[in-house]
């Protein structure tokens, strides 16, 4: 969890100190985009042009392709997190919860998706509900994979008795009670989806009218959906929504039993202790109330 912001996290997370990334990309958009129209002739030869930068930071750059946009190009310094965020299109393919892929390059750390430049107002009436269903609907997205992606991802399903915790952990028991916990919840061979980038930017219209989240690097299978419960906590306390911590708590139970899930209120209140006592985390920002 080290790339994690601090924010909502903090204590569970710690953001990477500077050069820590080996290969970093240009900050410098005029270089940035003709490295990127380079990029496209090569291996994304179907995508729309012209091409022209939006971000060009050393970790991550991004690119709108059409006039007017119709998709996005990023491109990755971090293998990893490009790998993350592949593995995070391919697993939630059919929810319909992250703007549609078009193309991967491993080669080139690239991808390409639609470009929704349509904001998902979470302050509207029912907008902030609205993201909670969609965080539900990824959390419990293995419930509904082909067989093929569940067998793909068995080394990655909860195992309560036999494997060490992480290193990041700083609790082991604690952390072996939230994944018991998770397990009662969910099942033992749910892979426990989660840690997403939440926040009220990376909430976007798709043309069918659903929120999408962007920016789906950080989803990993292995920490849980509680950092995410977590944060909408947060949000619904800094960004001044009308959900109180518990409302958030009781909204996410109602949508992720909807779904499949079995949490009672009681469960997924120690689940959140566990969690915050394994990590290390400062703060549960009322969600535990």
């Amino acid at each position: 969890m080290s790339t994690a912001l601090a924010g909502p996290l903090a204590g569970a997370a710690h953001v990477r100190p500077d050069g820590w990334l080996t290969t970093p990309l240009t900050t410098d958009s005029a270089q940035a985009e003709a490295q990127a129209r380079s990029l496209i002739l090569r291996r994304h030869p179907a995508a729309p042009g012209p091409v022209r930068c939006l971000t060009a930071r050393y970790r991550t750059a991004t690119f709108t392709l059409g006039a007017p946009a119709r998709q996005l190009l990023k491109r990755h310094g971090d293998e990893a997190a490009y790998l993350g965020e592949v593995l995070a299109y391919q697993l939630l393919d059919a929810d319909q919860v992250l703007p549609d892929l078009h193309s991967t390059c491993d080669t080139t750390r690239t991808l390409v998706v639609d470009f929704l430049d349509a904001p998902a107002d979470i302050d509207r009436t029912g907008g902030f509900e609205e993201l909670i269903a969609a965080v539900a609907t990824i959390h419990t997205a293995p419930a509904r994979w082909p067989q093929a992606v569940a067998d793909t991802m068995a080394p990655w399903r909860l195992a309560t008795t036999d494997r060490p915790a992480p290193g990041w952990i700083r609790d082991a028991a604690a952390w072996r009670r939230l994944l018991q916990l998770t397990a009662a919840a969910h099942g033992e061979d749910h892979v426990p989806l989660g840690h997403l980038d939440l926040k009220a930017d990376h909430c976007r219209r798709r043309p069918d009218g659903h929120l999408a989240l962007i920016d789906a690097e950080t989803l990993r299978p292995d920490v849980t959906g509680l950092p995410d419960l977590i944060t909408l906590a947060y949000l619904a306390q800094t960004e001044g929504r009308d959900l109180s911590p518990r409302a958030v708590r009781q909204v996410y139970r109602r949508c992720i039993n909807d779904l499949g899930a079995q949490w009672s209120d009681a469960g997924l209140m120690n689940a959140l202790a566990a969690f915050a006592d394994a990590t290390g985390l400062c703060s549960l920002h009322g969600v535990e109330q």
